[in-house]
C-alpha cells in the first residue's frame, strides 16, 4: 500500500468515526524546539581592540598640530569656509561677494526706499529684506549661466543648475512675501487711521450740531426778550401819552373809556356784555 492509499484509508476511517459519534483523533505535532539565547547584561563590556604605543603617540602628536584658529581674524576667515556660492544667508546675515558691486546694492536699496517711502522701522526692515532677496535671486540666476555649455547652451551640470534654480525660487518668494507684508501693514494702518478719522469726523458733526442747537435756543430766548422789551416800551409810551392827555384835557379819560367801550361793542360784543355785567 502506497502513501496515497494509506491517506485515503485514514480519511475513510475518520469519516466513519464521525458518523458513529466518536471523536476524531487529531494528529500530534512535536513541540517546537526552544533555543537558548545568550543573555547580554549591561555590566558586560564590549571587547576593545588594543592600541599600540606607537599609534597612541601618533594620535597625541596629531592632536597638537591644529585646534582651529586662535585670532579673531582667523576665526572670521574660517567662518567663511562653507560659503561656496553665497545664496544661503551665512549665519543669518546677508553678505556681498567680492565680485559684486556694493554701490549697485546700495542703489537698489535706495531705489526701493524712494519708491515705497518707509515711515516706520518695520517698513524699513521689510524694504531692506526686499532688496536682499532680489539681489540673491539675481545672483542665483547669474550662477545658472555657469552650468550651461557656452557652445550648445545645454546644461552641463544638472545638480548645480537645479540647486541655483531652487535658490532663485526661494529668494523670489521671499521678495514677494516682504512686499505683501509691507502692503498688508500699510493697509491695516490706513484702515486704523480711517477709523479714527471717521470717528473724529462723527464727533465733530455731533459737536457742530449741538452748538447749532444751543445757538438756536439762545436766539429764540433773545427774540422773546426783545419782543417783551418792545411790548413793555409800547405800554410805557401808551401810559405816558394817556397821562399827558389826561393832564392837558380833564375830560380825556371819560372819552377814552367811552371809545374803548364802543370798539368792544363793535368788534367783540361778548366782551362788552361780560364787561357790562
Amino acid at each position: 500500500m502506497n502513501r496515497k492509499e494509506r491517506r485515503a484509508a485514514a480519511h475513510k476511517d475518520q469519516k466513519l468515526a464521525r458518523k458513529a459519534g466518536f471523536p476524531t483523533p487529531q494528529p500530534t505535532q512535536p513541540p517546537p524546539a526552544v533555543t537558548q539565547e545568550p543573555v547580554v547584561t549591561p555590566e558586560t563590556p564590549k571587547p576593545v581592540a588594543p592600541i599600540s604605543d606607537a599609534q597612541l603617540n601618533a594620535n597625541r602628536a596629531n592632536a597638537k598640530l591644529s585646534s582651529g584658529p586662535k585670532t579673531e581674524a582667523g576665526r572670521a576667515a574660517s567662518s567663511q569656509n562653507r560659503t561656496t556660492h553665497g545664496l544661503a544667508r551665512h549665519n543669518g546675515a546677508f553678505v556681498l561677494l567680492s565680485t559684486e558691486d556694493p554701490n549697485g546694492f546700495e542703489a537698489l536699496k535706495a531705489s526701493l526706499t524712494a519708491e515705497h517711502l518707509p515711515t516706520t522701522e518695520t517698513e524699513s526692515i521689510l524694504i531692506n529684506g526686499m532688496a536682499e532677496s532680489h539681489w540673491l535671486a539675481n545672483r542665483a540666476q547669474t550662477l545658472q549661466h555657469t552650468c550651461l555649455d557656452p557652445q550648445t547652451g545645454q546644461i552641463a551640470n544638472p545638480s548645480l543648475f537645479s540647486l541655483y534654480l531652487r535658490y532663485q525660487t526661494t529668494h523670489t518668494r521671499a521678495f514677494h512675501k516682504c512686499l505683501n507684508d509691507l502692503l498688508k501693514l500699510r493697509a491695516e494702518t490706513r484702515k486704523t487711521e480711517n477709523g479714527f478719522e471717521a470717528q473724529n469726523r462723527k464727533n465733530e458733526e455731533i459737536r457742530i450740531k449741538n452748538e447749532r442747537h444751543e445757538m438756536k435756543k439762545d436766539h429764540h430766548e433773545w427774540d422773546i426778550r426783545m419782543k417783551d422789551a418792545a411790548f413793555c416800551h409800547r405800554v410805557g409810551l401808551n401810559v405816558s401819552h394817556t397821562s399827558q392827555a389826561a393832564r392837558e384835557n380833564p375830560g380825556f379819560e371819560a372819552q377814552y373809556i367811552a371809545e374803548v367801550d364802543r370798539l368792544l361793542q363793535h368788534q367783540r360784543p361778548e366782551f362788552a356784555q361780560s364787561a357790562a355785567a
